[in-house]
């Protein structure tokens, strides 16, 4: 059984198994970070690679992704590389990516399908 830990309504888990629990099938939020998702932005031939938060849904759920916290590493590119968590096997475009400026500010992206 993937370790897991329900607070609320909200499951908190690594990603990388779906979960076969209660507490899993009753969460109405589902927090992973295994994929630690990045968005890379190309302007005049220069891209940018920027961590983000992703947000969408997961079946009857909403699935909130963590990027990477530690500083030497940024993540996956979400719109270049194909995600390994079984979470993000679907059609990722209509999830919304949140850029983490700092670990002070987040920025709202949008969808995924209009970056």
């Amino acid at each position: 059984v993937e370790p897991g830990i329900l607070v609320g309504e909200v499951y908190i888990t690594h990603g990388h198994k779906i979960p076969k629990n209660k507490e899993f099938e009753s969460a109405k939020t589902v927090i992973i970070g295994d994929e630690h998702p990045a968005i890379g932005l190309t302007e005049n031939g220069v891209t940018e690679t920027y961590k983000c938060f992703l947000k969408g849904k997961w079946k009857n759920k909403t699935l909130i992704v963590q990027p990477s916290m530690c500083q030497l590493t940024i993540g996956s590119d979400v719109l270049k590389e194909k995600p390994n968590s079984p979470f993000l096997t679907g059609d990722l475009s209509n999830f919304e990516v949140f850029v983490v400026a700092d670990f002070n500010e987040i920025l709202y992206f949008g969808k995924i399908k209009k970056l």
